[in-house]
């Protein structure tokens, strides 16, 4: 089920939200501290719409209640006695309110600060409360804070709910999906988020398909939660789902490999996703690189055959064979590539692997960076040139990639603040990896200049449909990936 929170200050404007609500929820949970009057909490129950969760929570649980708690109290009684569904009882007042059913008694725990140790303790308490369903709140934003709530998903005994506040908290809610958790929590729409990071009721059908996930249901992890991991978490989804498969995605944080390997392997993990922050990092879970991912040492792509991790970079290719298809228009032939002369400015993982990918194809990569000692580490380890950031206007070259904004540690030397465009040609190449999903300043000035310029968008379908390949073992329709990508993202991508 999925429970949608009601979060208004009048009695009309909740009833309201209420009918909106109803269309899209199971489950409807009724914010009375949100009231600036004292609620009629009868009228509520009569007129819903659907079951209800009737809840009054304390400034320190995140809530707005400012009046006494034997006041508070009274309230969360009244609303057993009217009969709600269930009511939100905290832990330290659950031996102040006795059951009375068929009102069922929610009692929850909150903490907006961490995922405490004794969270496993603070459980088992919660399990002696003669609880009809227990709700754990706390931070999960690495997975060390969430890997116990993980355990606790993975073995209740009593039916449980686990909100995990943060981005990283939507795989706690697709996990007790899974597992059948009694419910999970949306909000109705964009700006009315009970708190930052809980996905909407839109998101988790159509970016998550919460639909789709049930106790046979196998995960592809996907770690990041910024642009990028969204749109790949939806387009995979969809594709997914097109092929029949078992598999749905799982969003992840990454965070300590240890911890994060035992949450990997707690949810059977069937392949896993990187993005660019840890594709090197990730191999260090004992994985066996294959194809790019061997020369490059990094991967954005790991599939969990037998019992060992394959890891494999699509990006690698994809960013080769992006550069080529841009070429083969002025140096015709079976590799365009070869010779000519590519600046990759920035001293990140993407330049490294890019710079290698480069060498290996006959081309000649040169770093530019203003961090003279990385860049010169880079282009000894992969055989190729470094040369200082301001020395990117004087050298001669066929290709421009950007794979790190580059700022000088003196931000009032001249030149400091990264690449002029007033310097680009046309006939130029230019491809800008810091571009999530639009087009960055720097490549729209590049085509008003008459570059060749490389999108984003396409950079990034071409690796989904690289990945799909890999976790599919079929090819997808480019229209199909295209009409995956979730819509608020359609106009901005072009």
């Amino acid at each position: 089920m999925v429970c949608i929170s009601i979060n208004q200050e009048s009695r009309r404007l909740a009833l309201v939200d209420m009918l909106n609500a109803a269309r899209y929820a199971d489950l409807l949970e009724v914010r009375l501290d949100r009231f600036g009057k004292a609620p009629d909490v009868g009228e509520l129950i009569a007129n819903k719409p659907k079951p209800v969760i009737m809840s009054c929570r304390r400034a320190k649980d995140g809530g707005y209640w400012d009046g006494s708690e034997q006041e508070r109290l009274a309230i969360l009684r009244q609303c057993i006695i009217s009969k709600a569904d269930y009511v939100e009882i905290e832990l330290d007042a659950a031996d102040d309110i006795r059951r009375f059913p068929p009102s069922q008694r929610v009692i929850s725990y909150t903490n907006l600060q961490e995922t405490p140790p004794d969270i496993l303790d603070i459980y088992d308490d919660a399990k002696t409360k003669s609880p009809d369903v227990i709700k754990l709140v706390t931070l999960a934003r690495t997975p060390e804070e969430a890997w116990p709530l993980v355990q606790i998903v993975a073995k209740a005994t009593v039916p449980t709910v686990v909100v995990g506040l943060g981005k990283p908290g939507v795989m706690l809610a697709i996990l007790g999906q899974r597992i059948g958790a009694p419910w999970i929590y949306a909000a109705l729409e964009h700006g009315m988020e009970a708190y930052p990071g809980e996905p909407t009721i839109d998101d988790l059908g159509t970016i998550y398909r919460f639909h789709d996930v049930h106790k046979s249901t196998r995960f592809v992890g996907v770690t990041g939660f910024g642009e990028r991991e969204i749109i790949t978490v939806a387009t995979l989804n969809a594709v997914l789902a097109q092929a029949e498969s078992p598999y749905r995605c799982l969003p992840l944080a990454v965070g300590d490999l240890k911890v994060f390997r035992k949450v990997i392997d707690a949810v059977k993990l069937g392949a896993l996703v990187v993005d660019a922050e840890h594709q090197q990092r990730i191999l260090q879970i004992g994985a066996e690189a294959h194809g790019a991912a061997k020369t490059t040492q990094a991967a954005d792509v790991l599939i969990h055959k037998g019992d060992a991790w394959h890891a494999f970079h699509t990006a690698a290719q994809t960013w080769i064979e992006a550069l080529k298809n841009a070429l083969a228009s002025k140096f015709p032939g079976d590799n365009p590539l070869k010779d000519r002369m590519v600046v990759i400015v920035g001293v990140n993982a993407s330049a490294r692997i890019l710079a290698a990918e480069v060498q290996r194809h006959g081309g000649s990569a040169i770093v530019a960076s203003f961090n003279k000692k990385a860049g010169q580490d880079i282009a000894h380890e992969i055989g190729c040139r470094f040369i200082l950031f301001e020395a990117l206007y004087s050298t001669m070259h066929d290709v421009l990639v950007v794979c790190a904004e580059e700022k000088h540690e003196d931000p009032m030397k001249p030149g400091s603040g990264g690449i002029h465009a007033g310097y680009l040609k046309a006939g130029m190449t230019v491809m800008d990896l810091t571009a999530s999903v639009r087009p960055s300043e720097l490549l729209r000035e590049a085509k008003l200049r008459g570059c060749l310029t490389i999108a984003p968008r396409d950079l990034l379908l071409n690796q989904l449909d690289q990945q799909v390949r890999l976790l599919t073992g079929k090819a997808a329709s480019r229209q199909a990936l295209e009409q995956a990508i979730p819509e608020r993202y359609q106009e901005e991508m072009e």
